[in-house]
């Protein structure tokens, strides 16, 4: 029996915007005449594709993916992004924590991302919750009260 996993917006969402990135500049190449390209060392002949940006896109994915989460993860420190679309790009970026694509990222950076640092939803590893407090009455008060 195989296990089926719950598909949320944040699933795929690294991929498509990975299959993006690959068709817009399959679009931006051929339509200046490139016919071969050299992308992170990889020789492609665009010719191959047909003019197909979604064939060219399935193909090489891999090689947008961690272009996709750089861009994914500068979003989380922008302030025109909804908080709700922060969460959904959050959860994907957490689907895929232990991607060797994204450790990489995080070494060429020097482990710092500071606008991600500022973002409401970046919780330092060191921060302690906060207390909740109920009622603001002091313990002397309330002792009384009891007695």
């Amino acid at each position: 029996m195989t296990k089926l996993k719950i598909v949320t917006p944040s699933s795929m969402l690294i991929e498509k915007t990975a299959g993006r990135f690959a068709a817009e500049m399959f679009e931006a190449m051929r339509s200046n005449g490139v016919k071969n390209c050299n992308i992170k060392n990889k020789q492609i002949n665009l010719l191959k594709y047909k003019n197909n940006p979604r064939a060219f896109a399935n193909a090489h994915l891999e090689l947008f993916i961690e272009d996709a989460t750089k861009f994914l993860t500068e979003l989380l420190g922008k302030d025109h992004i909804p908080a709700d679309q922060k969460q959904i790009i959050y959860d994907a970026l957490m689907e895929r924590v232990n991607d060797e694509g994204l450790d990489q990222i995080a070494k060429s950076t020097d482990g710092l991302l500071p606008q991600f640092e500022q973002t409401v939803l970046y919780k330092p590893d060191d921060e302690k919750p906060k207390p909740i407090i109920v009622n603001t009455t002091d313990i002397g008060s309330a002792l009384k009260k009891v007695n």
